[in-house]
């Protein structure tokens, strides 16, 4: 801006007596134009605001017009009720508890009349999840602590949370109006989870009398009951008390409509205190509890169950107790009753018992059996011992010989856990026609060397030889299981259309804590096309042509021992079976398009796999691919960070 004095600006020039009104004049006439200004802006300004708030009455006039054409307002309400049965989770979730963040609270809190609809919806309600907090047990830990724990202040918060939980299912079943009813619950009897402190009696007696009035409510529901799932620790020494084996202990006249059942029961073991400490050997640290003693869980006996699933006591499960309507089984799942290692009463479930049960269960459609006793991880929810070191799974016996054959006509799906010994001989005793999905878990065989792989048999041998022409879909995980052997099994396997690999190769075993490359695995599924003058041609050899899903998801827990691809040969193999299902292939030697690629890598990301497919002209529109890499290594940290101390104190005000 132009100035008299532009030259002396921003300078050690001092103005002379003359000069000094001149620049005050002109100092004058700018705050005066400042002045101006402001006026200017403070009127647009409230110009501005008028407009904005003109702009936001507009606004909620047209949202709040729209809203009343919207499409979901002009739904009749049986369709709307449907929509809200829709957003309800399945009951086993965390987001099924019964609390303010529910989807059927929350539909009923929208407006008065999605309130009044959601009323009258039952099936909104007749979803009744029971989750039943545990006692905390480290104040019991120590006997000699200065300040004594109050049982009765503990038994107060334990029946308080009980009370919240029986006020909410009153609310539920009242609202469900008599419709069938799906269940799910679980609870301990020790309160300390599945084990009993001595010293905790007081507390347990009064927890029992806490569960009473919540099993009250459900008894007397079970005219409606639907769907049942139970995961109960229960006190077998003194079954009288026990509040939970009543809704086990129940008549088929009193479950006329069940039709699905998961009972997982786990029996709460004692632990003896020495010298004020947590002890460390089995035999002084566990009593076990009675076991069952044969009761018939009359629950599972009603006519219309379809569907059953059972972890629990082999005195539970003993076929000359139970009459459960087996011919009327579609799905059946039993697994082993695990037990602690030095405690009495261990159980194992064989390939002979289960061939005997099968040929009671005629019209099976999905099947899952548990062999051994349980002693490997499992994900029947009997958790471990933290004090007791596992032990050696317990063998299992093969099928007799000379049994007559079990014919399944409708088995589609069979699932076989193999925690010690072999199921081979079952596959020869069974007919399974209609078998198109089998999954198999061994995960407690060894190794083996160089030597042993060359003349090792593998366990999945036997069964995809005799069903391998009808199965379509195939899920693994044998733990030292040969390339060669896992190779051999696919070669049975001409239909196959979905694939899973949850473990390593033995090879893998033998490389220490980093495995060598299985690229030459891929290499046996990726075909090799030979095009030239505008003739295309798959030479034969590739295996599972028909293959559209391959799920390598091998990493183990347990120890770090993986298969190894690179990401050079996933990309060949994508590649290669793009080109050998396209249209112009021979359909007599033409593979099927892939849809799904799962493959877990070990080392780091150098690749964008989606990316180079795409330049090498793969179509990506109709194929899905998870790549997993490992995460960045952290920096090493020699400070706990504040939360995790918050954390860890919290845990005492928690039961």
């Amino acid at each position: 801006m132009d100035s008299p004095f532009s030259a002396y600006l921003d300078s050690c020039h001092s103005p002379s007596d003359a000069e000094i009104p001149l620049i005050k004049a002109l100092i004058q006439e700018k705050v005066e134009a400042i002045g101006s200004i402001d006026k200017g802006i403070k009127d647009l300004e409230g110009s501005l605001a008028l407009l904005k708030a003109q702009r936001e009455v507009n606004k909620v006039f047209v949202q709040n017009h729209r809203a009343m054409i919207a499409p979901v307002k002009r739904l009749p309400p049986d369709i709307l009720s449907t929509v809200f049965l829709a957003c309800l989770p399945p009951v086993e979730l965390t987001e099924a508890t019964m609390t303010r963040n529910h989807p059927a609270v929350v539909i009923s809190h929208v407006c008065r009349q999605w309130r009044c609809l959601a009323f009258d919806t039952p099936l909104l309600w007749s979803r009744i999840h029971l989750f039943l907090p545990w006692v905390n047990p480290q104040p019991y830990h120590h006997l000699y602590q200065e300040t004594p724990v109050n049982d009765e202040e503990v038994a107060a918060l334990f029946d308080s949370a009980v009370q919240r939980l029986y006020d909410m299912a009153t609310v539920w079943l009242a609202r469900s109006k008599g419709c069938p009813l799906s269940i799910s619950m679980e609870a301990s009897e020790g309160g300390a989870g599945l084990y009993i402190l001595p010293h905790m009696r007081t507390v347990i007696n009064l927890i029992l009398k806490s569960l009473e009035r919540l099993v009250d409510l459900l008894h007397g529901e079970s005219q409606r009951w639907e769907q049942v799932k139970f995961r109960f620790a229960i006190d077998g020494s003194n079954p009288s008390k026990s509040q939970l084996s009543r809704l086990l202990f129940l008549t088929p006249q009193d479950v006329p409509i069940l039709r699905k059942a998961v009972i997982v029961i786990n029996t709460l073991r004692i632990i003896d205190h020495v010298d004020g400490q947590f002890p460390t050997h089995p035999n002084t640290a566990l009593v076990p509890a009675n076991h069952w003693d044969g009761i018939a869980m009359g629950t599972i006996h009603g006519q219309r169950l379809q569907s059953l699933t059972l972890a629990c006591p082999k005195a539970a499960t003993n076929l000359k107790v139970l009459q459960v309507n087996w011919h009327g089984l579609t799905e059946l799942s039993l697994g082993p009753y695990k037990s602690d290692p030095g405690a009495k009463g261990g159980t194992q479930f064989t390939p002979d018992e289960a061939l005997t049960l099968l040929r009671l269960c005629q019209n099976l459609k999905r099947c899952s059996l548990a062999f051994g006793d349980g002693s490997g991880p499992t994900d029947w929810d009997t958790s471990a011992n933290p004090w007791v070191p596992p032990a050696a799974p317990t063998r299992v016996e093969p099928v007799q010989e000379n049994r007559p054959v079990c014919r399944l006509p409708h088995l589609h799906s069979l699932l076989l856990r193999e925690y010690k010994g072999s199921t081979d001989t079952l596959a020869s005793a069974l007919d399974l026609p209609s078998l198109r999905s089998f999954s198999q878990t061994r995960p407690w065989d060894d190794y083996p060397e160089e030597e042993e792989r060359r003349s090792y048999r593998s366990p999945l041998l036997a069964w995809v030889q005799r069903f391998g022409h009808t199965i379509t879909s195939i899920d693994f995980k044998h733990v030292g299981m040969p390339q060669r052997a896992v190779e051999q099994s696919l070669e049975e396997l001409p239909n196959l259309i979905s694939l899973t690999i949850r473990s390593p190769f033995s090879e893998s075993g033998n490389g220490g804590w980093r495995a060598s490359s299985c690229d030459s695995f891929l290499a046996k599924l990726t075909p090799e096309v030979i095009d030239s003058g505008g003739t295309v041609a798959v030479l034969p050899g590739c295996l599972c042509p028909k293959l559209e899903e391959l799920d390598l998801n091998t990493s183990m827990e347990s120890e770090v021992i993986h298969l190894v691809f690179s990401e050079a040969s996933v990309l060949e193999f994508l590649v290669g079976r793009a080109k050998a299902s396209r249209e112009t292939v021979p359909e007599v030697s033409r593979v099927s398009k892939l849809r799904f690629a799962g493959v877990q890598f070990v080392d780091p990301k150098l690749m964008d796999l989606e990316q180079e497919l795409f330049r090498r002209g793969f179509n990506l529109e109709e194929f899905v691919g998870e790549w997993n890499y490992p995460a960045p290594p952290m920096p090493p940290s020699y400070l706990l960070d504040q939360s995790y101390t918050v954390n860890m104190n919290s845990v005492a005000d928690e039961f």
